[in-house]
């Protein structure tokens, strides 16, 4: 199941606004399967992706994207934006991670990182989140596990190991000045979760998360939610 017609859309929304104009240099690290890396290129953009894994790194090449297979740490050369996508989380040592994204820059570039703070998840969210991906297990839409006890909880100890959302963005601060964020919609993206797999053929899948995330950013506006995704950029 491919969701990139639906979260590619939804990121440039609020990605674009951040980017410097086309045909700015872009390094996408985490670039996964390249969809990303593929709409901004066609928007015009210069884009490298990068990645550890070869699968993905593969598959990116199959969509005409320019990538390398490795630990951004070994990526050399001058960049107009370094861009996390959801990868920044897993990142052991977040200063000297985004310390070497810096050196990567031009005069005057931007490191930006599209994530999500877990930590942000209350009760409300957490049944948002499961409740979903029960909804799509009994429609047969996913194959997937629905925690039976606290959903808080069972959440928390699924994420506790992800750098948080709030160290994310100290760490920005220290390696670059300018600190813009942008709080967006994401727990649609997280229904599926650790294990969830979409059952094929999938058709009506972008349909129901469109949905979900119509349903998630009345509920952001309302204050019924907290906003758990984020998009934020500094300039060196």
């Amino acid at each position: 199941m491919n969701l990139s017609t639906v979260a590619v859309p939804h990121t440039l929304t609020h990605l674009t606004p951040l980017l410097p104009p086309a045909p700015a240099r872009i390094l996408e690290a985490g670039c996964g399967r390249g969809a990303l890396a593929a709409a901004l290129a066609d928007l015009g953009y210069e884009v490298t992706g990068v990645d550890r894994d070869a699968d993905a790194v593969a598959a990116a090449k199959e969509l005409g994207v320019s990538v390398v297979q490795a630990d951004l740490r070994d990526v050399s050369g001058e960049y107009d934006v370094v861009l996390f996508t959801r990868s920044l989380h897993h990142a052991e040592n977040l200063d000297e991670l985004l310390a070497h994204a810096g050196t990567l820059l031009a005069p005057g570039g931007q490191i930006i990182i599209e994530e999500f703070a877990w930590e942000r998840v209350d009760t409300a969210a957490a049944h948002f989140i499961y409740d979903n991906r029960a909804m799509l297990v009994a429609t047969g839409l996913m194959q997937a596990d629905v925690p039976a006890d606290d959903l808080l909880d069972a959440w928390v100890a699924g994420h506790h190991h992800l750098q948080r959302g709030s160290a994310m963005l100290e760490a920005l601060s220290r390696v670059g000045s300018e600190l813009t964020v942008v709080d967006t919609s994401i727990l649609w993206r997280l229904v599926d979760g650790r294990g969830g797999v979409w059952v094929e053929p999938a058709t009506s899948v972008p349909e129901a998360l469109n949905a979900m995330r119509d349903a998630e950013e009345r509920r952001i506006a309302g204050n019924l939610l907290p906003a758990v995704g984020l998009l934020a950029s500094v300039r060196r």
